[in-house]
């Protein structure tokens, strides 16, 4: 009976380690996201959406008649930086506040300028300027969408709804804490066992088995996301939110692989603990 006492205890703990090693990871997802400045946007990801930018303005180009490396030079990185500052601010405020942030603004003045000059060589003035309002406009779009790709005025009008149903905020809060609650549990399961046990050291037998059992659940959790085929879906629907999809996504698994190895770890040498202790009883 005891023994049997002892397997539920240990069952009861690999839920406990799988739960806070699952929040876990999802909470140091949401935190940078949350800061006042949003999450910090890597020189990687500029760099990967310049190339997504000279594509298609290139494509624009051919399109419209226009020359695709002036526009190119003046959509530099500094202007795509600022633009996904911009959009990590929205997605802080939809974490933070439950609403999304302001739309992404930029001054294509310059851009509308620069296409208006290129038309005057054979367009009239008029003519022109809606030739360079309408490209400019064009442009604006697939830049801003590169930065965020949502559909920015459909997302308010569902986070609305949402707004009137679930309060957001104050769930994300409370998941930000489980991790902590479920490492606390975890630790008094443990203690349980110990003390039910009687001899701490033969209780590792029971405390190493629930590592490892968590351990093998992370490994499989991990490897059903990898082929689930989750990033080619997101490859079709954006390139660009492939690019911000697969750092985050990197990190999280990085995490996990960590979490896994130190709780097998744990495992080996609770079972060790437990083996000398069962040899010099």
């Amino acid at each position: 009976m005891k023994k049997a006492f002892l397997w539920l205890l240990a069952f009861l703990l690999t839920g406990t380690l799988i739960v806070f090693s699952v929040s876990f990871v999802a909470r140091q997802m949401l935190v940078p996201a949350m800061a006042d400045d949003g999450a910090p946007v890597g020189d990687d990801v500029i760099r990967e959406e310049q190339e997504l930018v000279r594509e298609r303005i290139t494509e624009l180009s051919e399109l419209y008649g226009f020359s695709a490396e002036p526009v190119i030079a003046l959509v530099d990185g500094e202007t795509l930086r600022d633009l996904n500052e911009q959009a990590a601010l929205w997605w802080k405020s939809v974490l933070r506040d439950g609403m999304p942030g302001t739309e992404l603004k930029w001054n294509i003045r310059k851009l509308e300028q620069l296409l208006e000059e290129e038309a005057l060589s054979g367009e009239d003035a008029e003519e022109a300027e809606y030739f360079a309002s309408t490209v400019a406009e064009e442009i604006r779009k697939s830049v801003i969408r590169m930065a965020l790709p949502m559909r920015q005025p459909v997302i308010r009008i569902g986070m609305q709804v949402v707004e009137k149903r679930v309060d957001l905020p104050n769930i994300i809060t409370f998941f930000l804490g489980v991790p902590w609650t479920m490492l606390a549990v975890s630790f008094l399961l443990a203690g349980i066992i110990a003390f039910t046990d009687g001899r701490i050291r033969r209780s590792f037998r029971y405390i190493g088995s629930a590592l490892g059992a968590a351990a093998l659940v992370l490994a499989a959790l991990a490897a059903l996301y990898l082929c689930a085929g989750i990033l080619p879906m997101i490859r079709e629907a954006s390139a660009s939110l492939t690019f911000q999809y697969q750092k985050v996504v990197t990190g999280a698994l990085v995490l996990t692989g960590v979490i896994a190895v130190v709780m097998a770890a744990g495992c080996a040498a609770g079972l060790k603990l437990s083996r000398e202790s069962g040899k010099t009883a």
